[in-house]
């Protein structure tokens, strides 16, 4: 029998009715989706009833060509393999997180007493992207980098960690300013005892555990005042005042201050979706995430099912909550994931679709946001839409330019001349496609000769991986464009406003004319961009993008070319110890502060030496 539909329907009847894992292929032999099941026989027939009403499943019979099947021992091992194998091949009709940034965590290690490395046995906190299966505490994560800061300016005024990079405090040989304004107790220089219960408290502080952390500073102003150390429990006070006013605004509702909870809000407007967790630690709102889904088919119960399994066999969660409350009664649909969770945290994990007043009242908070946050999601998306279609129709291209890349050279008096590209995909930028170029064999202030290099090379790769984008940007006016267009022509690739088109954008030369200009291929007049047009504000921010990217690569270029070669110029210094400052110090004014006996230690020379090299360096 021929592959298809009814091959698969009757493929059935040799599924066995065990535990397992199914793959569904289309006519390209792609898996465009992956089921589990207790029983992979049943699941898989009810496909093929009738009483499935699902927008998905009345797909099938028209794109279902083959099923294969993987058999596990249980239900457990059906879950892990089933959100390995979503990993590895991203089927389009599964559920897939689209929240897959890696956010900023805060990172505690454990000392280790025993070390002889001040920086192992005096750990300071440390901000991450990544956990690792390391022994360390990991706090977050943290979407907003502000309030990472701000946390990061309050445990840094408030509790007394180093903040010195693991080579300062190894070679430090008397205390930095952060210890005489009394912000570290300089465990580079002092035999520090207490800094392992420092460390404990400012892990009460990341955790919202506000009374274990009241009682312990409580417990130590009293002591310096029964010590008369009063100026010290002065501090304390201080201290103690400004972490309470720091929780207090953290709080949203006391439910249980033991518990610490996650709550599952939802938000659906037709095919689009918003999940939204929010966590809380011993009653104060720790951080809220949302996730969104497009164009779904399947049910709102469905959609949370898979949310929860994909989030919660996630590895790299390291703090699991002792209770989770969702949006719907799907518990029976949870037993293996509730299992798993138990054996992972080692303690009972809850489950539950409130009915109380107090828990109710929290999961009406979490709805809300998610709505919330879908009304956003999508007001920014048809924005964004807008925008494109805005350009597309006033540069007459076929189709709407979803991949808009743009160029532009940054250089000062000719020297150390950088080429930036930026990649906006859907009016959105994209930092992970941005690319710089290093401009090779091209002397003095050739803008054109520049920009036609670039483009080539991007050209060129474009070519070779089938990568292209709808348009292509380029900062200036008619000379940079035709030096693009060369550059393609260079490269046999053809301009068309069917698959791919260049421009130039340009401001007016006079001070008194604001216009932006485009020119574009085989045109000798520009298209005038009118102000407060959505055409011209996409384009603009993706030009000043690029201006500021190109900017910050050029200016890396210069700073290291200048470091490197005002320290090579010293007479007897070398490159090897060159290297060895840099590296160490980080810049010349911190070699110029930098202690003598510091300096000597680690290039292992005399202090006269070093008074020569300071010399020829000022």
């Amino acid at each position: 029998m021929k592959k298809g539909f009814n091959y698969v329907k009757e493929k059935i009847k040799q599924v066995p009715a065990l535990p397992g894992c199914y793959l569904m292929l289309d006519s390209n032999n792609e898996i465009f989706y992956i089921g589990k099941a207790k029983n992979l026989r049943a699941r898989i027939k009810s496909y093929f009833l009738h009483t499935d009403k699902r927008l998905f499943v009345q797909l099938l019979e028209a794109i279902l060509f083959d099923l294969e099947i993987i058999v596990v021992k249980n239900e457990i091992e059906s879950l892990i393999l089933e959100r390995d194998l979503i990993n590895q091949h991203k089927p389009r009709f599964n559920i897939m997180l689209k929240d897959d940034k890696n956010y900023l965590l805060l990172k505690l290690k454990k000392p280790i007493l025993s070390s002889d490395k001040k920086n192992l046995k005096f750990p300071k906190l440390e901000i991450v992207r990544k956990t690792k299966k390391d022994h360390a505490k990991y706090f977050g994560p943290f979407p907003s980098a502000s309030k990472l800061r701000s946390t990061v300016d309050i445990i840094n005024k408030y509790f007394s960690l180093r903040t010195c990079p693991d080579n300062v405090i190894n070679n430090r040989i008397r205390p930095c300013i952060q210890y005489q304004i009394g912000r570290c107790y300089a465990p580079c220089v002092y035999d520090v005892t207490n800094y392992e219960q420092e460390l404990d408290n400012v892990g009460l502080f990341l955790n919202g555990n506000s009374s274990e952390i009241n009682k312990r500073l409580t417990t130590k102003m009293l002591g310096f005042a029964q010590a008369e150390q009063f100026e010290q429990a002065a501090k304390v006070r201080d201290q103690l005042e400004a972490i309470k006013t720091a929780l207090t605004t953290q709080v949203i509702k006391q439910v249980n201050n033991q518990k610490n909870q996650d709550i599952i809000g939802f938000a659906r407007i037709a095919q689009e979706i918003t999940i939204t967790k929010i966590q809380i630690a011993q009653g104060s709102w720790q951080q809220s995430k949302s996730f969104h889904f497009s164009n779904q088919l399947f049910s709102d119960e469905e959609i949370l099912n898979n949310f929860l399994h994909q989030f919660y066999f996630n590895h790299e969660i390291t703090i699991l909550p002792h209770e989770i409350i969702i949006p719907f009664n799907i518990k029976k649909q949870l037993t293996a994931l509730n299992i798993f969770l138990n054996n992972k945290s080692n303690k009972k994990i809850n489950i539950t679709h409130p009915i109380k007043a107090k828990k109710a009242a929290l999961l009406d908070i979490a709805n809300q946001n998610a709505l919330q946050a879908l009304k956003e999601h999508l007001n920014y998306n048809q924005k964004n839409q807008e925008n494109l279609e805005s350009l597309q129709n006033i540069l007459s291209l076929t189709n709407i330019p979803r991949r808009i890349e743009c160029i532009d050279i940054s250089l000062i008096q000719g020297t150390n001349p950088v080429g930036s590209l930026v990649v906006f995909i859907d009016g959105i930028m994209d930092k992970k496609l941005y690319r710089s170029f290093n401009i090779k064999n091209i002397e003095g202030n050739n803008d054109f000769l520049m920009i036609n290099q670039v483009v080539s090379r991007r050209l060129k790769q474009g070519v070779l991986e089938n990568n292209l984008p709808d348009l292509l940007l380029i900062d200036g006016g008619k000379g940079q464009l035709s030096a693009a267009l060369d550059a393609a022509q260079e490269q046999n690739v053809i301009i068309s406003p069917e698959t791919f088109y260049i421009a130039a954008i340009a401001k007016a030369r006079t001070s008194k004319n604001t216009e932006e200009r485009l020119f574009v291929p085989n045109n000798s007049e520009a298209i005038i961009l009118q102000k407060h047009t959505k055409e011209r504000y996409l384009v603009e921010r993706i030009r000043d993008e690029a201006h500021r990217f190109a900017l910050t690569k050029h200016r890396q270029k210069r700073r290291k070319q200048d470091l490197s070669s005002r320290l090579l110029s010293i007479k007897g210094l070398g490159k090897v110890r060159a290297l060895a400052l840099l590296k160490h110090f980080g810049s010349i004014n911190n070699i110029k502060n930098a202690q003598n006996t510091e300096i000597a230690k680690l290039l292992k020379i005399s202090e006269e030496k070093v008074l020569e090299i300071l010399k020829n360096l000022n």
